[in-house]
């Protein structure tokens, strides 16, 4: 077995090539290095479970589509759409949406380009390759490497889009026209998904758009083809320390949620055992998802869900998602109090920061376990 040393030095070895996860299957590698072996409770089922009830619901947006607090949607539409919302939050934290008003153009335009640049040459990506939080563009494989017990067979081209976008000379050639107007589109997206969740909670409608409407930070991921897919996963199991996620992605397959019976806890404040259900690619459709600050401003109402990327094999070929992520632009530094609203009975966390929760999430990494937890009362 490898000593920690052994492990820290292979680490950087690897981070100093700027080449990724794709540098290594570039450059022939027919076995998965040590560091990307994840241990084996981690690994067990990477198939999903086909033998249950869930579902993932498909809710059609077009009713509410016809922008921010000017819908002339009918008011029993409207109320069809808010509890279709609602019971999706409620059961299964995620959903996907068609008719959202992002044309189908610009979602295969973001995601070829994405794809393009990790498929670019390794001198070509690597002036973008970087761990300073200051760049608001960057490049690297695996944002938690040297924390998490094991990295992930992924590479990620990250924007930060707020409190403005960055600007054209920091994007890459390959994404420059597309990923400014795509996140145009998706903050538009978002402030409608955030309008129907806060109906759904009972609030009025621009509630949630106060803390989370906006569009923090896009994410283009890129996960190679695998030579030993048992071995490793292209995301380990986590939520997402946001109100909510947007995520767009190709018809490669992969992702999937964790998903219980029953939605309570045990005497460890753990959740009962689950199920993995995939979450099968719908033309034209993105999926959502509600993040830890929703779970917690909900006060458990909406559930923030575990999901992960199983690695696919060499015969199946590279899988590329775009995830936006919606929180408030200076979230991990903001004293801005989340604090359960409790609509009856009691409080089931206790107030926090931002701030805090934001840097919790980053010491753990994807360890597999909630940022909530902590939290819990």
């Amino acid at each position: 077995m490898a000593s920690d040393s052994d492990r820290v030095g292979a680490l950087k070895a690897f981070d100093d090539t700027k080449a990724g996860v794709k540098g290594l299957v570039d450059a022939g590698a027919t076995t998965v290095p040590s560091i990307f072996h994840h241990p084996l409770p981690h690994l067990h089922h990477l198939h999903a479970h086909h033998e249950h009830h869930f579902t993932i619901p498909v809710i059609d947006l077009a009713a509410a589509m016809g922008g921010s607090g000017t819908t002339t949607t009918p008011t029993s539409e409207r109320a069809e759409l808010v509890a279709a919302v609602k019971a999706a939050a409620e059961t299964v934290g995620f959903f996907q949406v068609a008719n959202h008003g992002v044309p189908k153009a610009a979602m295969s335009e973001m995601l070829a380009a994405v794809k393009g640049f990790h498929e670019e040459s390794a001198g070509a990506k690597a002036p973008y390759y970087s761990r300073d939080f200051s760049r608001r563009v960057r490049y690297w494989s695996n944002l938690d490497l040297f924390q998490s017990p094991a990295a992930c067979w992924r590479d990620t081209l990250f924007f930060e889009t707020a409190p403005e976008l960055p600007a054209p000379e920091e994007i890459p050639p390959s994404c420059r026209t597309i990923a400014p107007e795509y996140a145009r589109m998706m903050q538009q997206l978002g402030r409608t998904l955030l309008e129907l969740l806060s109906e759904a909670l009972g609030l009025r409608r621009g509630h949630l758009e106060e803390d989370a409407a906006c569009l923090e930070r896009l994410a283009g991921h890129y996960y190679p083809p695998c030579p030993e897919p048992h071995l490793t996963l292209g995301t380990t199991r986590h939520s997402d320390p946001c109100f909510l996620a947007v995520l767009l992605q190709d018809a490669v397959g992969g992702l999937q949620v964790l998903l219980h019976e029953d939605e309570g806890h045990d005497g460890n404040n753990n959740k009962s055992s689950g199920v993995w259900v995939d979450v099968p690619a719908v033309e034209g459709a993105v999926v959502v998802n509600v993040g830890d600050f929703l779970q917690l401003v909900s006060n458990d109402r909406f559930k923030s869900v575990e999901h992960r990327v199983v690695s696919q094999p060499q015969s199946v070929g590279p899988r590329v998602s775009v995830a936006c992520f919606f929180r408030r632009h200076d979230a991990a530094t903001s004293t801005r109090v989340l604090a359960p609203i409790v609509a009856d009975g009691e409080a089931r966390y206790r107030s926090t920061t931002m701030a805090e929760l934001i840097r919790h999430n980053r010491a753990k990494g994807l360890d597999g376990s909630s940022a909530l937890q902590h939290l819990r009362l």
